[in-house]
């Protein structure tokens, strides 16, 4: 409860102070102001999503419609997707490294975008520049998904926590980007309903490789 009041309270006390600033004057109208209010709004909805996306979880009462599907014109969709949104000269390059042998995956195809978006999101998130790639390939009775990034990295005391929810190496840095410090640990458990698994490798100031499996169809 307190990490969740923590969560809501920092959006929150931005909101309440730029709009009373709005409203006595002290604080000009502009472009700018309009987009931080609009961004912490956004915020706010997007914690109460996953929160409740979470609990439902946690309860047992999240449906999974497992199918026979092919990760590649998900994948393919969501890089273009995502590619759209770093045309800046400074954002990171995005691609994807897909074995075409790889086999059909036994999954919920929701659930399977909903993992991919909170990958590709985060590592987007702390690469500012560099590059992320997204890598698929088969071993056995699993498929696997790597994303893999340049970017800012995490320390190896931090690498046990990275999945717990609210937790996050840098909370100041995390406000900053937007993230809800909940996709991580939604991506876990998602996983985990499908019957595979995910983990992290990461070298502080190098990179991050986010990685989970999912059963063959």
């Amino acid at each position: 409860v307190s990490d969740l009041t923590h969560e809501l309270r920092t959006p929150l006390t931005i909101l309440e102070g730029y709009l009373e600033g709005l409203s006595d004057g002290t604080v000009p109208a502009s472009e700018q102001i309009y987009q931080l209010l609009t961004r912490e709004t956004k915020r706010i909805r997007q914690l109460v999503d996953d929160l409740q996306e979470l609990s439902k979880m946690e309860a047992g009462y999240l449906p999974i419609h497992v199918q026979s599907m092919s990760l590649k014109p998900l994948l393919t969709h969501l890089i273009q997707q995502f590619s759209e949104q770093l045309l800046d000269a400074n954002s990171p390059t995005l691609e994807m490294d897909y074995d075409p042998s790889v086999a059909k995956i036994q999954a919920d195809p929701a659930r399977v975008e909903q993992i991919l978006v909170n990958l590709i999101s985060n590592a987007i998130r702390y690469t500012p520049s560099g590059s992320i790639k997204v890598r698929v390939w088969d071993d056995q009775a699993w498929v696997w998904v790597a994303v893999i990034d340049t970017g800012m990295g995490i320390a190896a005391e931090d690498l046990p926590h990275v999945f717990e929810r609210f937790w996050r190496a840098d909370r100041s840095r995390d406000r900053h980007s937007g993230g809800t410090g909940i996709g991580l640990a939604i991506s876990r458990r998602l996983v985990e309903l499908q019957g595979g698994s995910i983990m992290v490798q990461s070298e502080l100031h190098k990179g991050s490789t986010f990685q989970f499996s999912l059963p063959m169809a």
